[in-house]
């Protein structure tokens, strides 16, 4: 019976997920709504975070914490093979990032097939859009909840170079409009809705693989545990995140 509350629970929460952001697609941006959508979505994510942290530390009215998870990497043999085990995430980063790049250089008479140009052109997108960054946020909260308690988190300096650099990079490739762009770029803007299913697709993939991987690759929440060890690098993050919803459905 409790597993069967708990499934229910769950569901009802998914569906009440769904429906908030369905509504929020419609709400347009700039407007008093659209603070009060993102404040909200904000205000939930923080919520499940302290939630988590009280849990934790075994104080009552708390949601119970998830179970210790082996930090990541394993004893597998030098920087080579931590590379290697990161090397799928650090293929997806750097395609989007390329992608974004060219997008926003993208000139004035081509569809502009950036994330949040695709959110304000169609609203079905907008509200996966939404879901989606609330998944981020809560994913991200929970993996952190299930750092192993008691262990010294993984130093900064085990984490491979962070791909990044490469962002600039590609912005200095972008700066001739008409140019770049148009070539490298579909002009459509349903292949720009494709791009960005195949990399949620792709992301999901990885994570399944990882997980039959015995620690081979790392899974999501070991990537967001090695990344974000340093208490720096975790505050910038969540700064990152919590922009990102403010630039996509407030501002």
């Amino acid at each position: 019976m409790p597993e069967r509350r708990d499934g229910l629970a769950l569901v009802a929460l998914v569906a009440l997920l769904c429906a908030w952001c369905g509504w929020a697609s419609g709400v347009g941006q700039s407007t008093a709504s659209a603070f009060v959508v993102w404040g909200v979505s904000t205000v939930a994510v923080v919520a499940l975070g302290v939630l988590l942290a009280r849990g934790r530390r075994g104080r009552r009215f708390a949601l119970p914490p998830g179970s210790p998870a082996d930090p990541w990497p394993r004893p597998l043999g030098g920087a080579g093979r931590i590379l290697l085990g990161l090397s799928p995430w650090l293929a997806i980063a750097l395609v989007v990032a390329a992608w974004e790049a060219l997008g926003i250089d993208t000139g004035p008479h081509e569809p502009h097939l950036t994330v949040s140009a695709l959110a304000l052109s169609s609203r079905l997108f907008d509200a996966a859009l939404l879901l989606a960054w609330i998944l981020v946020g809560a994913g991200y909260t929970v993996a952190r909840a299930r750092a192993p308690l008691g262990r010294a988190a993984v130093r900064e300096s085990r984490s491979p170079r962070s791909p990044a650099g490469a962002f600039p990079g590609c912005l200095a490739l972008g700066r001739h409009p008409m140019l770049v762009p148009a070539l490298l770029l579909p002009r459509s803007r349903s292949v720009g809705v494709a791009f960005w299913i195949a990399v949620v697709a792709a992301c999901l993939v990885v994570e399944l693989v990882a997980r039959r991987s015995e620690g081979r690759l790392a899974r999501a929440g070991e990537l967001v545990r090695l990344v974000s060890g340093p208490p720096l690098v975790n505050a910038l993050l969540v700064v990152a995140w919590t922009y990102a919803g403010w630039h996509l459905f407030a501002h």
